[in-house]
Parts: C-alpha cells; sequence; structure tokens
C-alpha cells in the first residue's frame, strides 16, 4: 500500500493552520460524530425492535451489525472531510490496497459469501444441534464467516461457511420429534412374539417415548450367533439421551427377568484324546 498520498494528505491539515481554530475543528469533529453515532445506535434500536417476531435472532444480529459498520465508515468519511483531508487519495490508495488483500483472503470472501446463502437459505438456525463431517454439536452463531458451534463434550468448534456449504449438512433437531432407532440381538430360540411384546409394553412405560407414531418392530438381519431385531420408538427432539439410556436399561433388565438370552459370539475349542504321529513314527 503507498502511503505517500495518505501522509501528505493529513501534512496538508496540520500546516500552517492556526492552534485555536485546529482546536475548534476538532471539538465540533468530535461532537459531530458523537452525535452520528448516537443516531445508529437509535437505529440499530429501532430495527431490533421492529424485526423482533418476525426476523430470526441471527439475521437481526447481522443487520444491527452491518448499520454499525457503515456508522463508523460514514463517521471516519465526515473526520475528514471535516478536517480538509483529501479523501480521494486515500481511497485511492485504500482501493490498490484492497485489491492486493482480495487476493490474499480468497477463502475468506467465499467464507463471506457462503454465510450469505446460509443466511438466506436458514437450513438451520441457533440452538439446533447438527452434524457437519465428523462435527456435532449445538449452534451458537451464525456470522458472515464461520459457524460456531458447542459440542457435547463442551468444546468450541469455529467451522468456515464454505466449508459446511461444500458439506452434507444434518440439522438433528429440525423437526419437533425424531425416531430413535434400536438395534437388539436375540437367540434363535427365543420366541420373537415374546419380545416384541416386551419391548412394546416398555415403550409405552416409557415417560419419553412417544405414542403417535407407534413404536415399529421389525427383523434386521439373521446372523450367526442370533436374530437381529430393530425397534423404533419416537420421542421429542430434546429428549434424545433421556430416552436411550433409560430404555436400555429397561430392555437390560426385563430380558434378564423373561430369560430372553442376547447371544455374543463364542468360540469353541476341543481337545482330542490320544497321539498322532508324524513323519518317521515322530509324536506331535
Amino acid at each position: 500500500m503507498d502511503t505517500t498520498a495518505i501522509t501528505n494528505a493529513f501534512t496538508k491539515v496540520f500546516r500552517n493552520r492556526d492552534p485555536l481554530d485546529l482546536l475548534d475543528q476538532v471539538v465540533t469533529t468530535v461532537i459531530t460524530v458523537f452525535v452520528i453515532i448516537i443516531i445508529f445506535n437509535l437505529i440499530q434500536l429501532f430495527l431490533g425492535k421492529l424485526l423482533k417476531g418476525h426476523v430470526s435472532d441471527q439475521r437481526t444480529f447481522i443487520v444491527k451489525k452491518v448499520i454499525k459498520y457503515l456508522g463508523l465508515v460514514m463517521a471516519l468519511l465526515f473526520i475528514f472531510n471535516s478536517m480538509g483531508i483529501d479523501t480521494s487519495a486515500i481511497l485511492g490508495a485504500a482501493g490498490i490496497a484492497g485489491i492486493a488483500i482480495g487476493f490474499a483472503a480468497q477463502t475468506s470472501v467465499s467464507s463471506l459469501i457462503s454465510g450469505l446463502f446460509l443466511l438466506s437459505e436458514k437450513p438451520f438456525q441457533v440452538g439446533d444441534a447438527i452434524t457437519v463431517e465428523d462435527v456435532t454439536g449445538v449452534v451458537l452463531s451464525v456470522d458472515l464467516l464461520s459457524v460456531k458451534l458447542r459440542t457435547y463434550d463442551n468444546t468450541f468448534v469455529r467451522i468456515p461457511n464454505e466449508t459446511i456449504i461444500k458439506s452434507n449438512v444434518v440439522t438433528v433437531t429440525r423437526f419437533p420429534i425424531r425416531r430413535l432407532d434400536l438395534k437388539l440381538s436375540v437367540a434363535y430360540k427365543e420366541d420373537l412374539e415374546r419380545v416384541q411384546a416386551v419391548l412394546t409394553e416398555l415403550a409405552v412405560k416409557n415417560i419419553y417415548c412417544l405414542d403417535n407414531p407407534e413404536p415399529f418392530f421389525g427383523i434386521d438381519s439373521f446372523d450367526s450367533s442370533g436374530i437381529t431385531l430393530l425397534f423404533c420408538i419416537w420421542f421429542e427432539k430434546n429428549n434424545y439421551w433421556q430416552l436411550k439410556n433409560s430404555i436400555m436399561i429397561d430392555i437390560k433388565k426385563r430380558f434378564d427377568a423373561e430369560n430372553i438370552e442376547i447371544p455374543y459370539q463364542k468360540i469353541d475349542i476341543s481337545v482330542k484324546n490320544g497321539t498322532e504321529t508324524g513323519a518317521n513314527n515322530r509324536i506331535i
């Protein structure tokens, strides 16, 4: 960035200026800038109340931020103009610097554009639980450059918007209810109708399981050690861990009480009596 033009612009302001006149100009400028800041703060406050209930909190936040920066730019331009600084030289130098920075910040620009798409498309909102690639967490904020998450183990993750646009995003809490799919293995000797009745009874008694839609029972596969069953139950989106932990404990206790066997891989080792001979009648 060529700083010569900017230095010359500021030098002309303070050269051969009467100190009292300069002080009066500075005071007037400060007061005017203060008034500009108050006006833009009032605009932010007014828009916040106007948009409340009609636009998401995240979009309202973005609008306020844009107005804030616009106010700062106008305040700076007023300072320069009131002090007689040639803003064309500064803007020209800044334009050259902007081109150079633009080439060096292509990723940021891409994330900025991606952020605008996210704000318009709204695949998720603040408070939603989402999965991006191998990261799952609750959305803290959706900004112009990135999305910030808090994972379930309470770590902070920042994901650039460009990454989100290019990835498959799963919004776990998009809808009011979710489905929990349980795969359970039972021995081949078990009566599947009795197993279904036990599982259905447990689902009905569980306070986190919804009655509508009804639980689903089916056979997933026949495996070497047993039959894998699929049992699907519905719940309100915020009760995932409560339901999963409680229903798994209930199933284990009830299976033990009903003598329903949960099979596992077994290895049988047989030892034969007697000896065998190999070459040259050697015992092996």
